[in-house]
């Protein structure tokens, strides 16, 4: 059985084509980034303390991912770590709205977690949030609970 030099040849491209594509596909994926990132709305948000978040985490209302944290900052004036999150232009945040930050399991990735307010007016792009809380510091209460309290 011959086969056409000129088929092979046309065979394999394609598999490299594919493969190229799958591995951008999955690097894409696992670097929670994505080309077409136009239909969304910037808004930010304050706390105290966002130990373990970091830029890419999910931000979810009511378990359902509606956006992404896409930077941390600190705040110069009051040293307060500033989230700027992308939330997806269908989705309408309240101004009234609470922003935790939460961890998925025991030991899980951190998320930002907005309780919607009951406010008819929604947050515009740029706005920040206001009411937050701020991340459970597991360690330090695990330390309190071993090693007791301080005080007596």
């Amino acid at each position: 059985m011959k086969i056409n030099n000129s088929s092979l040849h046309v065979s394999i491209g394609l598999f490299i084509i594919i493969g190229l594509g799958c591995t951008a596909y999955l690097a894409m994926t696992l670097a929670n980034t994505t080309f077409f990132a136009g239909d969304a709305y910037v808004i930010k948000a304050k706390f105290t303390s966002v130990n373990g978040l970091r830029a890419g985490s999910n931000v979810e209302i009511s378990g359902v991912p509606v956006g992404k944290v896409s930077d941390i900052s600190l705040d110069q004036t009051l040293y307060q770590a500033v989230i700027t999150m992308s939330i997806q232009n269908t989705v309408g945040i309240p101004v009234d709205s609470t922003a935790a930050i939460k961890t998925s399991g025991l030991i899980g990735d951190k998320y930002v977690s907005i309780i919607p307010g009951g406010d008819d007016t929604l947050l515009k792009a740029d706005e920040i949030l206001l009411d937050t809380q701020a991340a459970l510091d597991i360690e330090e209460m695990i330390s309190k609970y071993v090693f007791g309290s301080v005080e007596k």
